[in-house]
């Protein structure tokens, strides 16, 4: 069986990211709380896409692929961050989005203009119909010799949760050191990829405690 760290894996964020005490909140509710804060791994604007980001795009190299397809709502984090990140390894990118929410050039969609990324806008609730005109423009650019590479929303498969496996490591390791006892992990879940991984980390650095998605 491989090991996590027989994984190929790009380095982009600044990692280990800063954990540390909520005390007001803690004594609050009279609990002792921690927070993660991979907001400021280094990236754009930070978050959580990029520890994922770091094992697709390595894969994406492996493969030899030259642009990649991902998507997301009209001010998607993720799409941002994964034009970030795959524009670092010299790779296209292309944002296929939801037309939802605010398509103006305003937050995400500022950065994606200053990164140079196309972005195309898709009137539809489906992301079936968003995968199926990846596939389309991805079949367009192999005809000139492009390889391509399709990340899901929010990078939630199974290899971009590994990120977040990888994170359980790198926490239970700061948590050792502070000398506290990690009982229940909790953070945002939108599409499922980072609890995914929390629960996997969980269970091989921190077992028998509780993971849970909000």
């Amino acid at each position: 069986m491989k090991q996590l760290a027989d994984l190929p894996r790009e380095s982009f964020g600044v990692f280990p990211t800063p954990f540390y005490p909520l005390n007001n909140i803690s004594a609050k509710y009279g609990k002792n709380i921690w927070i993660k804060r991979d907001d400021l791994c280094g990236v754009a604007l930070g978050g959580n896409k990029v520890r994922k980001l770091e094992y697709l795009l390595a894969d994406a190299k492996a493969q030899g692929c030259d642009t990649v397809f991902t998507t997301g709502g009209a001010q998607s984090n993720h799409a941002m961050l994964t034009a970030a990140c795959a524009l670092r390894l010299g790779m296209d990118c292309i944002l296929v989005l939801k037309k939802r929410g605010v398509t103006a050039r305003k937050g995400n969609q500022i950065l994606n203009h200053l990164m140079g990324v196309e972005v195309r806008y898709m009137d539809t609730d489906s992301y079936d119909d968003i995968y199926a005109e990846m596939h389309r423009v991805g079949a367009e650019l192999s005809k000139d010799g492009h390889k391509s590479y399709y990340i899901p929303c929010g990078g939630s498969n199974a290899l971009g949760a590994l990120g977040y496996m990888n994170c359980v490591r790198e926490f239970t390791e700061q948590a050792e050191a502070a000398g506290i006892k990690i009982g229940h992990i909790v953070s945002a879940t939108g599409s499922g990829g980072t609890t995914a991984g929390l629960l996997l980390g969980a269970r091989v650095y921190q077992p028998g405690v509780k993971v849970t998605g909000m």
